[in-house]
């Protein structure tokens, strides 16, 4: 059980084990996002998750405004626990094999249309019983796409599985070896991540372009790009850039604002690529990986050659694994970073209308709002006071470091999923009894010796420079292009199969995640050694 903090304090009734997600929520959550994050998504992946027979689900709560998740046991239907775990292998079984081909031909075509009608919609032209109408029918969508997500969760279990065959029957000196082998292909990150690096070439190869990038601060790019022909067709091309890959923001907060909406971000993102020459282009990275996930591969194969079973399940195995980063990166730019970024435009409707009718102080107001507030406070409610005192309790809760757990760990359930949760989101590792060490998660390989950027959010980017290390909460994937900077990424969350780890062995690049205390052990200028396969993090100076 969390001890009870006069700084954190936990509400009395709360039954079960409950982690803080710190992958997802590293920051107290606006009213809004609550109602989207913890009610709507957990209810989304639970949902998808019955729809393929699984004995448990996803639940989430906040806690003084932070979101904490368990796994929970759900209605059986007159089953019992074992069979209905043996009904959910059997369903596996069948469906992990073709999740690729569910994405593609079913999934993905089935989200498109939304995803594209609430991009385009002028919002602006709805009167109030409509807007609220048409954000109702969004919620509606944004609830299916997160049970297709809850689905596509199982591909964790085909990497999963695959990793501990490979580690089992190849026994390698590293353990992150199978991992690498599921990476280089091609995926919507890497898109986007390239886009930005054709852009940096552009801005080298312009002086004038050049000069400005060089010369301003992040926030003052775009009106001095505009004062000069060069400045304004170089900006035709960046918001091409932006309305392609800017529906993103850092992580799941609503009211953070879109990259189309604050360019700082990915502004900040190209001063840093222009430093780098040509040897940075992430396009070589890639293909660094393609060869290394080949060579693997082919020894692998090549070592259980004598072995016709062996090798059989090797390939059935890695056959399912194959999908895992291109369905974990490419529906997470749909789902998680498309979906979650449309749904704040109705609401920002909302904002405006409320904000001319001098109900609330400012536009960003309205996401200090619940959902089932907004209908009221269109039709006039007064919901100054509370949204000032939400906005203070926000403001408390930020400066506070919550509990990492609530409750007494179960014993495992036997439930198929929990391996490769664990994967996912890492577990606890044995503490350092040295001071200036650290011990995590080995990720990916090497060792690197740099200077620490502790980056907490994306708006921090802008610190890090070519060859450090960046010491970050978490990352999603609008953080990949930073990976083209650093040299080594140390996170406080996460597991072998976590976003952070996936492109650090995508970029080649050692990492370690699931330090739980790196950004607050680490300062800005610390000297650092990460060494990639054993987890292990050392200061070698304090700056």
């Amino acid at each position: 059980m969390a001890q009870q903090t006069p700084d954190f304090p936990i509400p009395e009734g709360i039954e079960g084990f409950w982690v803080w997600d710190k992958m997802h929520g590293p920051r107290p959550l606006t009213p809004y996002s609550q109602d989207l994050f913890i009610g709507d998504i957990s209810i989304g992946f639970t949902r998808g998750m019955v729809e393929f027979d699984s004995p448990v689900g996803i639940q989430q709560m906040s806690v003084n405004s932070y979101v904490y998740m368990a796994i929970v046991p759900v209605p059986l239907e007159g089953e019992t626990f074992e069979e209905r775990v043996a009904k959910h292998e059997q369903v596996l079984h069948q469906t992990l094999p073709e999740l690729g081909n569910l994405w593609a031909d079913q999934w993905l075509p089935s989200i498109i249309p939304g995803l594209e009608a609430a991009k385009s919609r002028d919002y602006t032209s709805l009167d109030d019983a409509a807007l609220i109408q048409t954000m109702s029918s969004m919620r509606e969508e944004f609830l299916d796409r997160y049970t297709i997500h809850g689905k596509i969760n199982f591909v964790m279990m085909s990497a999963s599985m695959y990793a501990d065959f490979y580690n089992e029957s190849i026994s390698p000196d590293d353990p992150t070896e199978p991992y690498e082998t599921l990476q280089g292909f091609a995926t919507r990150s890497l898109d986007a991540g390239h886009g930005l690096w054709e852009l940096s070439r552009r801005i080298r190869e312009n002086p004038t372009v050049n000069s400005v990038f060089n010369e301003s601060e992040s926030h003052e790019i775009m009106s001095q790009l505009e004062q000069t022909s060069d400045g304004q067709a170089f900006l035709a091309d960046f918001r091409s850039y932006l309305d392609e890959f800017g529906w993103r923001a850092g992580a799941f907060e609503f009211a953070d604002p879109t990259w189309r909406e604050d360019p700082t971000i990915p502004l900040n993102t190209l001063q840093g690529y222009i430093q780098l020459d040509d040897s940075g282009d992430p396009l070589i990275k890639f293909n660094e990986s393609v060869a290394r996930r080949d060579e693997l591969l082919a020894a692998a194969r090549n070592r259980l050659a004598g072995d016709p079973a062996a090798l059989g399940k090797f390939n059935g195995l890695y056959d399912m694994a194959r999908h895992y980063l291109p369905l974990t990166e490419n529906h997470n730019y749909y789902i998680d970073q498309i979906g979650n970024s449309i749904m704040r435009l109705p609401v920002l409707e909302i904002g405006r209308r409320l904000f001319e009718r001098g109900a609330i102080e400012s536009v960003e107001d309205i996401f200090m709002l619940y959902i089932n507030e907004q209908e009221p406070a269109l039709g006039g409610q007064d919901f100054k006071s509370k949204i000032a005192e939400r906005k203070a309790d926000h403001a408390k809760w930020s400066k506070v470091i919550p509990v990492p757990t609530i409750g007494t760990p179960p014993e495992p359930s036997g439930a198929p999923m929990e391996a490769a949760f664990a994967k996912m989101f890492g577990t606890p590792p044995e503490p350092s009894q040295d001071p200036n060490v650290i011990q995590g998660i080995g990720a990916s390989p090497g060792v690197v010796q740099g200077t620490a950027k502790v980056v907490r959010t994306l708006s921090e980017a802008s610190k890090l420079q070519p060859g450090d290390i960046m010491v970050c909460e978490m990352t999603m994937p609008p953080w990949t292009p930073l990976f083209s900077i650093a040299s080594a990424v140390v996170a406080d969350t996460g597991g072998v199969l976590s976003h952070c780890a996936i492109v650090s062995r995508e970029y080649r690049m050692p990492c370690v995640v699931g330090t739980l205390m790196g950004t607050a052990v680490i300062q800005d200028g610390m000297t650092l050694t990460v060494d990639g396969s054993t987890g292990v993090v050392r200061i070698d100076s304090r700056g």
